[in-house]
């Protein structure tokens, strides 16, 4: 759902490049392909520094690009190019091996490797900028060159996402799933839910007690990272055999549901391949410069887990070139209600300003780190 959302609001972006020359390049990739991308170089106040975009792996760079528009045409007019590359072509979901956020952050480093090799741009200072699961790409990338000038994230995970955080974020993320399985009194106390509770009627939930619910998507999320699943229809007949004496009503949809929940979590490319992802180690080998922003109200990447174990990963590395900012703001970078709006598909025009001034943020930031 959530790359949905990123790529339609892409199409919201429109702002063209006003300030830039497009140089065509070629990356030489460690499997020695070749991909193909371009520099956005600013016409004026060239200062010797770019910036990576870092592709999402269920995003085609394109995408990203408009994603990015209002930032990138800042920093063409601060002087700062920006660079975009082709996306590897991923994988299909019935294939034996998924694309991962670690394939990007080896394009990523690749990309930034070939960059420092091209006489063009060899003395530039470079660096990563990730959204997402592409900032912890970008993370992976910085940990794997030499010498980045800066890494830029946001609203990214520090937390291994098998943990508790992220059984919160499944939690928080499907009001009408939670409502399901429990009840809907349980779903509208629960904040973020009222809007999405409203699409359940009373008292059709399997009636579970929160606690149990809770407990059973911790135990499939470790199942899930461990390969402990196997068969999905029996492993759900299992849960069921399980939880059978706390289920109150509707029994016989409780095994088509968790097969449906398994099928979506393993064989749709979404949440495996990020299991295995554990920021601390790829920060302790990045001394460069690092902003890592997060939304307040961001339900995708709960901010304040992820950035109190930010700053006290920085604190333990000894690091002390970095800033942490929270802003008033979702996953998107947009303000609350006008994100709530446009995920319930109201008309009128969408307020763009928070976007604009996070992006303005990050041009200030980046100014300063690279002068």
């Amino acid at each position: 759902m959530r790359h949905i959302i990123f790529s339609l609001l892409a199409l919201l972006l429109s702002s063209s490049l006003a300030y830039g020359d497009s140089i065509p390049c070629q990356f030489q990739m460690r499997d020695g392909s070749i991909r193909y991308g371009k520099v956005l170089s600013p016409e004026k106040l060239n200062k010797k520094a770019l910036v990576i975009f870092v592709n999402h792996r269920q995003q085609k760079a394109e995408v990203a690009r408009f994603l990015y528009s209002y930032l990138v045409d800042k920093l063409l007019a601060d002087g700062i190019s920006c660079c975009f590359y082709d996306n590897r072509p991923l994988h299909s979901e019935d294939s034996t091996s998924l694309t991962t956020l670690f394939d990007m952050a080896d394009d990523a480093a690749d990309v930034y490797n070939s960059l420092k090799k091209n006489k063009a741009f060899k003395k530039y200072k470079m660096g990563f900028i990730g959204t997402s699961e592409s900032g912890a790409s970008a993370l992976i990338s910085a940990s794997a060159v030499s010498k980045p000038s800066f890494l830029i994230q946001l609203v990214t995970n520090v937390k291994p996402q098998d943990q508790k955080d992220h059984q919160i974020d499944i939690l928080y993320e499907n009001p009408k799933w939670t409502g399901l399985f429990t009840d809907w009194f349980t779903a509208v106390a629960l904040p973020f839910f009222k809007d999405g509770a409203r699409y359940i009627p009373p008292n059709v939930g399997l009636g579970l007690q929160y606690h149990e619910y809770s407990a059973m998507f911790q135990m499939m999320i470790d199942d899930m990272k461990h390969s402990r699943i196997g068969d999905k229809e029996d492993y759900a007949k299992r849960l069921y055999n399980k939880y059978e004496g706390s289920i109150k009503n509707g029994k016989e949809y409780f095994v088509p549901l968790i097969t449906r929940f398994l099928k979506k979590q393993m064989e749709e490319d979404y949440m495996a391949p990020r299991m295995w992802y554990n920021a601390k180690p790829y920060y302790k080998k990045v001394k460069c410069p690092i902003l890592f922003l997060s939304g307040y109200h961001d339900y995708n990447v709960l901010c304040s887990t992820n950035i109190v174990e930010f700053e006290k990963t920085m604190h333990e590395n000894g690091n002390k070139n970095y800033t942490s900012v929270i802003v008033d703001a979702t996953h998107n970078l947009m303000d609350y209600s006008v994100e709530r709006h446009f995920m319930h598909g109201g008309d009128g025009p969408i307020d763009e300003s928070k976007r604009h001034q996070i992006m303005d943020t990050i041009g200030e930031w980046l100014n300063r780190c690279i002068n």
